[in-house]
């Protein structure tokens, strides 16, 4: 579980307000493993300091040795990881279209260049050290938003810092309608 405030004073608000929803419920916090007041936790993959959030240092070094994929397998290996960090990937769909195509049940596995270059693109925007905003619910927010023929884009942004990365491919009987 983790607990994020703003500021010390507002950890100290809140961390007596969660354990006693946890002893409303009947659970409880083992003290030996519990940690308070860090400025920087490792959650999940990711590394959250001081109202940011990134990739892993451990996890972006893994995916800057994972070699293109040899088979079906493999890439679908390679594009479970990169999805789980979709929200740091500007134009995510866009870029990772050539290997998802890969997957449909119609296509006989051959890595073409487009492949490799969607690969390449991919690992290189989640090793870029790419940084997000946590959200702040007390500022407004501005949603940037982009369409190519086949993929819908986004970006969730808070005082010109991106929150979150959106994207989503165009299905092919719906491409007309957005390529017009």
């Amino acid at each position: 579980m983790v607990i994020y405030s703003r500021t010390l004073a507002e950890h100290v608000e809140h961390l007596p307000q969660v354990l006693a929803r946890l002893h409303e419920y009947e659970l409880y916090a083992k003290v030996s493993k519990c940690s308070f007041a860090q400025e920087t936790i490792s959650f999940l993959g990711h590394i959250m300091e001081r109202g940011r959030i990134r990739i892993d240092p451990k996890k972006v070094q893994a995916i800057e040795e994972w070699k293109p994929p040899s088979d079906v397998h493999d890439l679908r290996s390679f594009l479970g990881l990169a999805n789980y960090y979709r929200r740091f990937v500007k134009s995510y769909s866009e870029i990772a279209r050539p290997m998802i195509d890969l997957l449909k049940k119609m296509e006989t596995w051959n890595w073409t260049p487009q492949c490799q270059e969607s690969f390449d693109r991919l690992k290189r925007a989640m090793v870029t050290d790419p940084v997000l905003a946590l959200p702040d619910m007390s500022k407004p927010f501005v949603v940037e938003t982009d369409a190519s023929d086949f993929a819908l884009g986004g970006v969730l942004m808070q005082d010109d810092h991106p929150v979150a990365f959106e994207s989503r491919e165009v299905k092919r009987c719906r491409e007309a309608l957005f390529s017009a």
